[in-house]
């Protein structure tokens, strides 16, 4: 096969020519954002449970040991 036959894989011969993202491109980059999406929310949600759950034990300490100088 001669040289010259050869092409590049995504070179555009005319300049003028716009470059097409193939739908199972589209399609995995949509997956690809709805899946970090799902991960931001519950790794949101993992960190607001986990505060909570801090906040309350904390709580729950500080109960213990004005309840403890009363007696």
């Amino acid at each position: 096969m001669p040289v010259r036959r050869l092409r590049v894989q995504g070179t555009a011969l005319d300049p003028r020519r716009r470059e097409v993202i193939h739908l199972s491109v589209a399609i995995g980059r949509f997956f690809e954002a709805l899946f970090y999406a799902i991960l931001r929310v519950a790794g949101v949600a993992a960190g607001a449970i986990l505060g909570v759950a801090v906040a309350g034990a904390l709580l729950f300490l500080l109960a213990r040991v004005l309840i403890g100088r009363k007696k």
